[in-house]
């Protein structure tokens, strides 16, 4: 990579790195899209985009990336590339400002702690903050030419670049302005706007309007593509609300340049609402219909536990026994995988649910201490023996909608794969999970065919959940067929590729018959429950039953949960009062997992590959 910054030339105001011309100009290829892209948004998105750009649309080539710095992008953008889900920059103030450095100061130190604690392991691999200068470095490794672009001066910038045959020019981010095109692209210039209020405060509680314009030399006003209104959720915070208008307008975007690459402006604009009414309308119905009284309190903040409960425990974390084990493990380069058990990211009010920002805390913990992985990567992780670093595992059962706007959010800002459990007959059918109605929960519809298909090619990892959430503990034979094996047939009909993980609906030991998990060990090549236990690498077969960890909402809890000291102070509280070796109808986590291990392990070995 190298820089260029001519002193004597209308150059001088804006860096260029990478090749000395664009690649591609002065030939023709077929079907190739030739696109620049200019950008007012993080550099993490920047990439992201242009990335997507090359590996949905074909023969898509970009041109190069025009990027503004980092002090110059809205606010919004500034604290979600800061990584600020810990909530806004603190107030100008000697308070603030001395509470945001004592914040910054006990976070390290919890860092530094768990790092010890931890084993002090080494190569996360996780990724790094995603800089100017490390965009200018992904793109000079991929042939982009890259610019930066200070103090507004996009139009200096694109009349440097100077080439008119560029076929489509991609706006993201909010730009106050429409830059003034040196030529006229064959495709004109696309860009993703949003109504919401300009207060730098907070955004309105009605939602953002997203709407997609076209631009071309000669036309006097914008074509409008598409539009849509993401509606303001009761839990929603200024971060979680920025990831998803994010993603939708990238979505529709990438929507509008692949249409555009292969008709006129009026037939994408056919071709995109299309692509809304199938894949994000019937996610946005939903929440139109909830009604949102501005920002609220999340209620689930509270934790499980009591605070000098969780001051103990914390106490056996620090104990010779949980940090000696940990340098064992560094020290043999064999740590066990921790499978976490969710269910949907939502910030509207569920029992089960977890808001879009809370979400993102978590998982900037989980990336600082853990690799993320999904499950087929961790399956072969635990066959090879290559668990070297503390491993995580993000599942979701059911299948919820709620999903696919606000999980996919986070996991495409973190770069982070995810596993989804999905029960197949409410996707048919459209409707509201069982157990939802019970608990009085209404409004959440699950996923449709459309979306699971949309996610299944970008990432996401799917397997089954039975037909109808069917409690496994005691049905019989004909019943368990349909619903486990039938659920299987159900997703591989649907995504066209074989589905080999399951996941127990509630997941307790009473919740899984013998019989069940014959069948599934038969059908699948892994199943998993949900009573906690951790998995480790297989010495002479593979192991069919994997064990998941509950997702505690709490950071604290959580820590606790995946180094299984909860665990252990659950079966050792169930000793002092019951007594070693009586029997109890209590799902005991740690003593289950031996169990269910041996149960299985001696009576029906997983599929052959």
């Amino acid at each position: 990579m190298h820089t260029r910054n001519p002193s004597n030339s209308k150059r001088s105001s804006f860096r260029r790195y990478g090749l000395s011309s664009l690649p591609g100009y002065g030939v023709t290829e077929m079907n190739s899209l030739r696109i620049l892209i200019l950008s007012n948004a993080r550099p993490s998105r920047s990439w992201r985009f242009a990335n997507r750009l090359v590996h949905e649309i074909p023969g898509a080539e970009i041109c190069g990336i025009v990027q503004r710095p980092i002090q110059e992008l809205p606010r919004v953008q500034q604290l979600v590339w800061a990584g600020g889900a810990r909530g806004n920059p603190a107030l100008p103030g000697r308070r603030s400002k001395l509470r945001l450095w004592l914040s910054s100061i006990a976070e390290i130190l919890a860092q530094c702690f768990l790092w010890f604690v931890h084993g002090c392991p080494r190569h996360l691999s996780n990724p790094k903050e995603f800089t100017i200068e490390r965009l200018a470095g992904e793109c000079t490794q991929a042939g982009w030419p890259f610019f930066i672009s200070p103090n507004g001066k996009d139009t200096e910038v694109l009349n440097s670049i100077g080439h008119t045959d560029l076929d489509l020019i991609i706006l993201i981010g909010e730009f106050p302005s429409i830059p003034r095109l040196p030529a006229s692209p064959l495709s004109g210039l696309i860009r993703a706007g949003s109504g919401k209020n300009k207060s730098e405060s907070r955004l309105t509680n009605n939602g953002a309007l997203i709407c997609v314009q076209h631009f071309t030399k000669d036309s006097e006003s914008p074509h409008t593509i598409a539009s849509l209104t993401l509606p303001w959720q009761p839990y929603d915070g200024s971060l979680g609300f920025a990831l998803k208008t994010d993603l939708i307008a990238d979505d529709l975007l990438l929507q509008t340049a692949a249409s555009l690459s292969a008709g006129s402006a009026t037939s994408a604009s056919k071709q995109v609402t299309q692509w809304v009414d199938r894949v994000l309308s019937p996610c946005l119905t939903q929440l139109d219909q909830t009604v949102s009284h501005g920002v609220q309190s999340w209620p689930n903040r509270k934790r499980c536990r009591s605070t000098w409960k969780l001051c103990l425990d914390t106490l056996l974390l620090c104990s010779p026994w949980i940090v000696g084990r940990n340098w064992f493990r560094r020290w043999r380069r064999q740590y066990p995988v921790l499978i976490l058990a969710h269910h949907l990211v939502s910030d509207r009010p569920h029992t089960m649910g977890v808001p879009t920002e809370a979400f993102l805390r978590q998982v900037l913990f989980l990336r600082t201490h853990y690799r993320i992985v999904n499950l087929s990567e961790a399956v072969e992780l635990l066959r090879s023996g290559e668990v070297r670093v503390p491993t995580v595992v993000l599942t979701f059962d059911d299948g919820y909608a709620d999903n696919f706007l606000n999980l996919r959010a986070v996991a495409t800002e973190m770069g982070i794969s995810a596993t989804l459990f999905v029960t197949t007959r409410p996707v048919e059918t459209g409707q509201e999970f069982e157990h939802d109605l019970v608990n009085g929960t209404k409004g959440f519809l699950p996923l449709t065919w459309d979306q699971i298909r949309y996610w299944s090619v970008r990432g996401i990892e799917f397997g089954s959940h039975t037909r109808t959430h069917l409690d496994c503990g005691a049905v019989d034979r004909a019943n368990l067929q349909s619903e486990i094996a039938g659920s299987k047939n159900d997703l591989e009909i649907q995504l066209g590729k074989p589905v080999e993980l399951f996941a127990f609906p509630y997941g307790k030991r009473e919740n899984m018959s013998l019989e069940a998990m014959h069948l599934a060990a038969s059908t699948y090549y892994h199943y998993v429950s949900s009573f906690g236990g951790e998995d480790f690498s297989w010495t002479e077969k593979p192991q069919c039953h994997l064990f998941r960890k509950k997702f505690y909402t709490s950071l604290w809890e959580l820590e606790l949960e995946l180094q299984s000291v909860l665990d252990f102070v659950d079966a050792m509280k169930l000793k002092f009062r019951l007594g070693q070796g009586e029997s109890t109808g209590l799902p005991v986590r740690v003593s289950a997992t031996s169990a269910l291990t041996a149960s299985i392990s001696g009576s029906s070995a997983p599929r052959n590959r």
